[in-house]
């Protein structure tokens, strides 16, 4: 039988999804257009049109809120067959390796364990009170589908997958020497997950990506390793094929297969890749009129020999700064004509000489000729990579997104996987096939894994080595990453986690591209000042376009913290109080907005740097879940506790109108832990609870779940 062939019953196992039908399209100009759903692609909607059947292309983003979320829907309604015949085939893999063993799976996931760990795989983030409520209130029998297919299509599933790539493809918000700023490459990321662009795309759209990040926002790939093409290429193998060639960097791998003379010609792909240019010349007015200006606007007098001394400061001030705006231009990947790789000057293997020039040749396989002879290298290595028949491309990918879900990969360790090796190489074949199947769609590939009987199992508790063996009967125990942590500690302080968002980095770009001429004199220096009052929180704004630091709460909403708490008519208003506690967390310089949409990686006195982030330096072991002293320390003492446990934050704003104390623990342990107090925790809640005034005990019961193992760790 053709395992391709889609089973009804296969499909029932995902869940039940309408047809597709006809529609009438508004664009954001409030424009109608009538016709069908044909498919999603690069950012692109092809529609139907009713009128005279023609498909047409639409960019995604035109189209209203309404239609956006219809098409992302849609679109994965389009692959539930392959994606049910996915879950039924990994499924078959596993059981045969647990019978091989004659091992069992775990205990089934309960409601509420399952809506905490779809929470936070999918969305990053633990759910808010409301959203735990109305899950484990629902009964819908297809209540946990229904969640994951909103989760999928959601903004959260793009921030958190975006921390994800940005560990693997190590981002940073600054190119390190230069003022030029990262945002551009880090907003069209976001965006390409978005949209749901396909993995094998969006590598290629990086590796063939050229100009300046402000003429093509994908080059922030190459830039990320400006003046270490050899290490980028030891990258590259990591990162999409799960290979690690380092080592023949510098010589023959006495540990694995590779030749240092197989590195360069591997290398030789991009041999004619350049990421570094000439500046474009700054565009500054004449000296002398600059300072005339400086003196006209200060009032400082050119004949005084000490306030001449001051003009002539503030004059090479502004030089100063069009010089390193003119030095961020210098970053620019582009194609040096009929420049070869060569073997380095030490080369000492008997299958070549220094200086020797080396030809392309891949590490895998073979390119297909016909098509290689029509492109310049680094395009056939672009159009090799993502090949579907390229193995070891879809390999690495299915690994690394297998282990993101359950704990660990089928094959170890991710950047260097051996097939041969592995005792869970028919999982590993059937993962590799069921994502080609799927055509890279990481969506349809998580909405499978999250449907698999071993996914849907209570986490194995004891500890497995990297080189034990591991059948999958559930996903391994994990802590949450740093991420994850932070935005949970968002979704508990505030109504909207996703409210403030990084820019599209366009403002700050055109500020400083400075072949753009900036007209009079008064103009320049208007420019300049603003260059140098820049400051990365205005990157972080909302739908209003407002930055984080301006922003003021929305009026009308309703009273919350001790004069809620107490119900009390008198005291703060409702726009104070949120005020006071905006102001208090921005005393404390906490930007409260997702880990994805901070400076990348954090300052190393931030809460994300003391739980484990990545400092975005390397692909192996780059960021850790192992506790330590500090983090006790921080969620014991930290900022982000305090801020927490001030009657300001969402968590007290749902307590706000129960009269009960028991009721208003229920919410803690709901928004905290999903679940309500149970057992023992209810007469120790009972004795508490009648023992204590105000809201000071709710600050105490929060810090004390926050301290728990139970919110930090995945079950």
């Amino acid at each position: 039988m053709n395992l391709r062939i889609f089973s009804i019953c296969a499909l029932a196992t995902v869940c039940c999804l309408p047809a597709l039908s006809g529609r009438t399209w508004v664009n954001s100009s409030g424009q109608p257009m009538k016709g069908t759903f044909v498919g999603l692609k690069s950012g692109s909607v092809k529609i139907r049109l009713d009128a005279d059947q023609k498909v047409v292309s639409v960019p995604l983003k035109v189209l209203s809120k309404a239609d956006q979320d219809f098409v992302r829907t849609r679109e994965m309604t389009a692959k539930a067959d392959l994606v049910a015949l996915a879950v039924k085939r990994i499924d078959a893999a596993v059981d045969a390796g647990l019978e091989k063993k004659k091992l069992k799976y775990n205990e089934s996931l309960n409601d509420h364990m399952y809506l905490r760990r779809i929470y936070l795989d999918l969305a990053g983030r633990i759910p808010s009170y409301d959203e735990a409520k109305a899950f484990l209130g629902s009964r819908s029998k297809n209540k946990r589908q229904e969640l994951v297919i909103k989760l999928l299509k959601s903004w959260d599933y793009a921030s958190h997958n975006y921390n994800h790539l940005a560990e693997l493809l190590r981002i940073q918000t600054t190119f390190p020497g230069t003022v030029l700023r990262n945002d551009a490459f880090i907003y069209w990321l976001k965006e390409q997950i978005d949209t749901n662009t396909p993995w094998d795309e969006l590598v290629r759209k990086m590796v063939m990506a050229e100009g300046r990040i402000w003429d093509d926002p994908a080059v922030g790939y190459h830039l990320r390793d400006n003046a270490m093409k050899l290490d980028h290429v030891a990258f590259m193998g990591k990162v999409f094929l799960g290979t690690n060639i380092t080592c023949a960097q510098c010589h023959d791998d006495p540990f694995g297969n590779w030749t240092q003379y197989e590195y360069f010609e591997f290398s030789a792909y991009l041999a004619d890749l350049e990421t570094k240019g000439k500046a474009l010349p700054g565009k500054m007015p004449k000296r002398k009129d600059l300072e005339a200006y400086i003196a006209k606007s200060q009032k400082l007098n050119p004949a005084n020999e000490e306030q001449k001394q001051r003009i002539n400061n503030i004059a090479g001030g502004y030089q100063r700064a069009i010089r390193d705006m003119s030095r961020a231009s210098e970053l620019v990947v582009h194609t040096v004509a009929d420049r070869p790789m060569r073997l380095p000057e030490n080369y000492q293997y008997e299958d070549g000489f220094p200086r020797d020039k080396v030809d392309p040749y891949i590490l895998f396989g073979r390119e297909d000729g016909t098509a290689a002879a029509a492109l310049t290298p680094r395009q056939r290595l672009a159009v090799w990579l993502t090949n579907p028949k390229n193995d070891r491309f879809a390999m690495n990918i299915a690994n690394r997104m297998w282990a993101r879900y359950m704990g660990r990969g089928a094959a170890e360790p991710l950047h260097d996987i051996n097939p041969e090796e592995t005792l869970n190489a028919d999982l590993l074949k059937v993962l590799t096939e069921e994502i080609v199947a799927l055509q890279f769609d990481l969506k349809a590939f998580s909405w499978a894994i999250v449907n698999t009987k071993a996914y849907n199992r209570l986490s194995t508790r004891k500890k497995v080595n990297v080189t034990d063996p591991y059948f999958f009967n559930g996903p391994l125990l994990r802590r949450m990453n740093s991420e994850q942590i932070w935005d949970s500690l968002v979704t508990l302080m505030v109504d909207d986690p996703n409210q403030f968002r990084l820019d599209t980095g366009h403002r700050y770009n055109q500020l400083i591209n400075v072949s753009s001429p900036p007209g009079s004199v008064p103009e320049f220096v208007a420019r300049v000042d603003e260059f140098n009052k820049f400051k990365p929180e205005q990157t972080l704004i909302n739908s209003e376009g407002v930055s984080i630091l301006n922003a003021k709460p929305p009026k009308g909403e309703k009273p919350f913290g001790q004069t809620a708490l107490s119900r009390k008519t008198t005291g703060p208003t409702d726009e104070e109080m949120m005020m006071a506690f905006m102001e208090a967390a921005k005393k404390r310089k906490l930007l409260l907005a997702r880990a994805s949409e901070l400076p990348q990686p954090s300052d190393p006195a931030h809460f994300l740097s003391k739980f484990g982030q990545s400092d975005r330096t390397f692909v192996i072991e780059a960021s850790s879940r192992d506790g330590s002293v500090p983090q006790v320390m921080e969620l014991m003492n930290g900022y982000a506790t305090e801020i927490l446990t001030s009657p300001g934050s969402r968590i007290f704003l749902d307590m706000k109108n129960l009269r009960s104390n028991f009721e208003k623990a229920d919410v803690v342990f709901m928004s905290i832990l999903s679940r309500r107090a149970i057992g023992s925790e209810q007469h120790l809640l009972d004795r508490e609870l009648r023992a204590a005034e105000g809201p000071e005990v709710f600050s105490d019961l929060i810090w004390a779940l926050l301290n728990t193992p139970e919110f930090l760790f995945v079950k």
